[in-house]
């Protein structure tokens, strides 16, 4: 039946025309926002080589890392699983030859991989969002790069480290194979100082105000669905389903569901063609891909105000952890404060430090701007699994370099690579200006306005409680 059916497509093929064949892209598109996989985001960038600072040693290292791929959310599987169906509805079209324009459609390759493509068991609630293999080898590797280039910081002694993650199998995963990667064979039996404080690692999950004004908020995603009211996007789903063979245009939340196993299949395996990416052209995925980065600007960077002020908790924990290195005559320790985090948490704290900011907001109205498509707010660059956000601390003699004219300087990298900060030369940052720009940050670090709206909405609910009891005694 299957060399049947092989022959029936190669003979729609011969008759048809020209096909759609997006599987054999000489040049295919693997940023795929907060899904992308960290070979992609950093491709073309060396990130091998030692950052020095002439007449400075590192003093300590203050470290935000993201987790690695993960298995698809509780929430996601049910919409994943829907792909099963639509894969058999896909291959129908084809054997009945159903096509509004032979010349969009995707080839016989391409479907080939699509009929080869099955629902992995092991994609259920009992392993949902935990690492993969490929996210669990990412992280070791991850912590043997950054051992690599601080052996002075992130040394043998267990005494040097801090760890700060969540209370959640992934985070425990996580703490696993960065320790694994740092200590190799030695991991289990070193008792390595670890906290676990969510409040403070995740804070936006414990602001009413926050869940309020952002989270709950219908206007978060007022430019998403701006941009996703556009005819481009809509054409977009419609060329989408002309190549799938259907007589009408799919909904959005398929589109997403195919998006999003095409994303997650490029970071479970990098080497490997996903047959639901394509589906994709180049373009489409860049849509899809801006989509996402409005939801995250407005909903974790600069499209918001309040963001800024619940992610002031990062950086008050880099200053004071910095403070204790800087006030001592004496090394310190932990010398490596590290924080095993998710993408929202380093989102938040890139926007605390006034990083990737954009000379204008991004809109759903001007995507085809060149602003938008060379902006700094990416996912994709800001965010991809694995994606880590570091600052690095120098003790520095003096006249030891002519450019470093204090003691201490702080060094920010991005995914490994110098950050861009105004004030600072190449990500490297004087402490004064360091304590002047941040510590104000951290010094007015207060969340208490988290409360307001639960105060605010007790106020109203008492007040209507009392006019009812009073209406009620009239």
């Amino acid at each position: 039946m299957r060399w049947v059916l092989l022959g029936a497509l190669a003979l729609v093929t011969l008759v048809g025309g020209q096909e759609t064949c997006l599987s054999g892209e000489e040049d295919p598109y693997f940023l795929f926002g907060t899904k992308t996989a960290y070979t992609f985001s950093n491709r073309g960038i060396p990130t091998d080589r030692h950052h020095e600072v002439l007449g400075c040693q590192p003093a300590a290292i203050w470290l935000l890392s993201r987790h690695g791929s993960h298995n698809p959310e509780a929430d996601e599987i049910p919409n994943l699983q829907k792909l099963v169906d639509f894969k058999n509805n896909i291959i129908s079209n084809y054997r009945n030859g159903n096509f509004r324009n032979t010349n969009q459609r995707i080839c016989t390759s391409d479907l080939n991989l699509l009929e080869r493509w099955e629902w992995n068991s092991r994609l259920n609630a009992t392993f949902a969002g935990d690492l993969t293999s490929d996210g669990y080898i990412s992280t070791q590797q991850l912590a043997q790069a950054w051992k690599q280039r601080y052996p002075g910081l992130m040394t043998e002694n267990k005494y040097d480290f801090l760890f700060k993650y969540v209370n959640d199998r992934r985070s425990e995963t996580s703490y696993r194979a960065f320790t694994e990667g740092l200590f190799r064979e030695q991991a289990e039996t070193y008792d390595v100082r670890k906290e676990n404080d969510e409040n403070k690692l995740r804070p936006y999950k414990f602001c009413p105000a926050w869940q309020k004004d952002v989270e709950e908020n219908n206007d978060t995603l007022g430019q998403v669905r701006t941009f996703e009211s556009k005819q481009e996007y809509k054409e977009m789903i419609t060329n989408i389903s002309l190549r799938l063979g259907f007589n009408y245009d799919i909904n959005k939340e398929m589109v997403e569901n195919m998006y999003d196993m095409c994303r997650y299949n490029k970071a479970w395996n990098i080497a490997q063609i996903s047959p639901w990416c394509a589906v994709f052209t180049k373009e489409d995925l860049k849509r899809l891909e801006y989509a996402e980065d409005l939801e995250t600007y407005y909903k974790y960077g600069y499209g918001n105000p309040m963001n800024q002020k619940v992610s002031c908790a990062g950086v008050k924990d880099m200053m004071d952890f910095f403070k204790i290195h800087v006030d001592n005559a004496t090394p310190q320790q932990p010398k490596a404060q590290i924080h095993l985090t998710e993408a929202p948490t380093l989102l938040l704290t890139l926007a605390a430090l006034n990083a990737r900011r954009d000379s204008a907001p991004l809109t759903g109205d001007n995507y085809h701007t060149n602003f938008v498509q060379n902006r700094k707010w990416a996912n994709s660059a800001m965010a991809p699994f694995n994606g880590n956000l570091a600052a690095i601390l120098y003790k520095c003699t003096p006249n030891g370099n002519f450019q470093v004219k204090e003691e201490h300087q702080v060094l920010f990298l991005e995914n490994e690579r110098p950050l861009y900060l105004e004030g600072c030369r190449v990500g490297l940052c004087d402490w004064s200006y360091v304590k002047q720009r941040m510590g104000v940050v951290a010094d007015n670090c207060n969340m208490e306005f988290c409360n307001s709206a639960t105060k605010i909405n007790g106020l109203l609910s008492l007040s209507v409680v009392l006019v009812v009891f009073s209406r009620f005694l009239l």
